[in-house]
C-alpha cells in the first residue's frame, strides 16, 4: 500500500471524541453522536476498516443532501409481547438499532425470545456490534439488514441482490461472546470501497465487472457485481433475508432499493434483531459449563502459525492490536508479564466532513497531536470545511 494511504494508530478514545465532535458539529443531538461514534470506532477496534470511520464522511454527505434525517425521530408501527416493529424515517441507522436492540433484550426477558423490526433505516454499521450488545444480556442475539442491489445472483451479471449480511452472537463463560458476523457475498462491498478510497486492488474472486468479467480493479467492481458466498448458496440466503428484514418489515428490498452511492434517494434500510434468552431453556450457569466443553474440544486443535494481516484471537474488541507474527508473540509476553497496553485503532487518513463555524484555515492541536486540515465547501445546513487525521500518537 502506498505511504499515502498508510493506516495510523490513534488512541480509541481520543478518535471516539473527534468522531462526536465532528457529528455534533454537523447537527446530530449529543446522544446520538455517541451511538454513531461508538459503533464506528468499535468497527476499526475490531479490525472492520470498511464499516469504521471510513464511513463517517459518507454519511454526513447523504444527510447535507437531505437522504438522511438530522436527528433520528422512532415511532412503534407495531408491537405485541414479543414483536415490535419501528419506522426510523430515514434517521441514522445506529440510533434506530440502539432503540431497537434495547427493545428487544427488554422484551426477551419478559417472555424468552422477542423480535424487533425496523424499516426507513440507514446503514448501521458491522451487525456484530448489535449482536454483541444482546449476548452481554445474558441472550442469543441475531441481526441482518438488507442493502442496496450489488450483489449479481448465482450465474448472473446484474446485481439484483443485496449483500445482505448475517450476525449471531452467544455468551461464552469467558466473557466475550462467541460471534458470527458474515455477508452473504465473497467479501463485503464495504471493503471493496475501501480499497477503491485507497487506490487498492482487491483478490480475484470478490467481484465481477459490468459485462460479467472477474477483476482486481476496486473501481470496475464497483460498477459491476460482487459475487455471492458459496454460488447458490449465498444467493438464496441474501434473498430470505431480504424477504425477513425487507419484505417483511415494509422498507425497501430488492432491486428497488436506490443504492448508498449512487442515487440521490433515501435508502429506506431494514433491519431485524431478536434475543433469546438462554434462561428460557436452562440456567447460565449450566450453559456456560456446556459451552467450556465445548470451547475445550476446540482448543485442543492445533491452530495454523500466525500470518499477517490476521489478528491475534480474542483481542479485537478488547485491545486492538494488529496482529502479525511478531506481534502476536509479542502480545503472548505481554498477557503473561505486563499489563495490556491502551487499545489503540489502526484507521486510514480519512477526509471528515464537519461544519466549523470559525475562519480558521487551519490549526495543530498540541494536547492531542491531532493535526486538521481545512478547505470550504458550502452545504444546505451552513459551511462545511474538511477535517482530517493525520495522527493522534504512535503505539509501538
Amino acid at each position: 500500500m502506498a505511504d499515502t494511504t498508510r493506516g495510523v494508530r490513534v488512541d480509541w478514545e481520543a478518535l471516539k471524541e473527534f468522531c462526536e465532535e465532528v457529528l455534533r458539529a454537523a447537527g446530530i443531538p449529543e446522544r446520538d453522536a455517541r451511538i454513531v461514534a461508538a459503533s464506528l470506532v468499535d468497527a476499526d477496534l475490531a479490525g472492520m476498516k470498511s464499516h469504521g470511520v471510513t464511513r463517517l464522511n459518507d454519511y454526513l454527505l447523504r444527510m447535507e443532501q437531505g437522504l438522511m434525517a438530522i436527528t433520528t425521530k422512532i415511532d412503534i408501527v407495531r408491537e405485541s409481547p414479543s414483536t415490535a416493529l419501528l419506522d426510523a424515517n430515514d434517521g441514522w441507522g445506529q440510533v434506530a438499532s440502539e432503540r431497537a436492540v434495547e427493545l428487544v433484550v427488554e422484551k426477551a426477558r419478559e417472555v424468552g425470545s422477542a423480535w424487533v423490526g425496523v424499516r426507513n433505516s440507514n446503514h448501521n454499521g458491522t451487525a456484530a456490534y448489535w449482536t454483541i450488545k444482546i449476548a452481554r444480556e445474558g441472550m442469543v442475539g441475531i441481526c441482518s439488514m438488507n442493502t442496496s442491489p450489488v450483489m449479481a445472483a448465482h450465474g448472473s451479471k446484474l446485481p439484483t441482490l443485496g449483500t445482505n449480511p448475517l450476525s449471531i452472537a452467544v455468551p461464552s463463560s469467558s466473557g466475550r461472546p462467541v460471534v458470527l458476523d458474515m455477508a452473504t457475498s465473497n467479501q463485503a462491498r464495504g471493503k471493496i470501497i475501501l480499497a477503491a478510497k485507497n487506490n487498492d486492488p482487491i483478490p480475484e474472486g470478490w467481484a465481477i465487472t459490468s459485462e460479467g468479467l472477474p477483476t482486481t480493479d476496486a473501481r470496475e467492481a464497483l460498477k459491476g457485481s460482487v459475487l455471492p458466498l458459496g454460488g447458490p448458496k449465498g444467493s438464496g440466503l441474501a434473498i430470505m433475508l431480504d424477504i425477513l428484514t425487507g419484505v417483511l418489515t415494509g422498507a425497501e428490498f430488492g432491486a428497488q432499493m436506490p443504492r448508498m452511492y449512487d442515487d440521490p434517494q433515501p435508502q429506506r434500510v431494514g433491519h431485524m434483531f431478536s434475543a433469546i434468552s438462554i434462561e428460557a431453556f436452562m440456567p447460565m450457569t449450566e450453559f456456560l459449563s456446556r459451552w467450556t466443553r465445548r470451547s475445550g474440544r476446540r482448543e485442543r486443535v492445533r491452530p495454523p502459525p500466525v500470518s499477517s494481516g490476521s489478528r491475534c484471537r480474542g483481542t479485537a474488541r478488547t485491545r486492538g492490536w494488529p496482529c502479525t507474527a511478531r506481534a502476536a508473540s509479542r502480545s503472548r509476553t505481554r498477557s503473561t508479564t505486563t499489563s495490556s497496553p491502551p487499545p489503540v485503532a489502526t484507521v486510514s487518513p480519512q477526509m471528515l466532513w464537519i461544519r466549523e463555524e470559525s475562519p480558521a484555515k487551519g490549526r495543530n492541536d498540541g494536547d492531542t497531536g491531532r493535526a486538521t486540515k481545512w478547505s470550504d465547501s458550502p452545504g444546505p445546513r451552513g459551511r462545511l470545511r474538511y477535517a482530517s487525521i493525520l495522527m493522534q500518537r504512535s503505539c509501538n
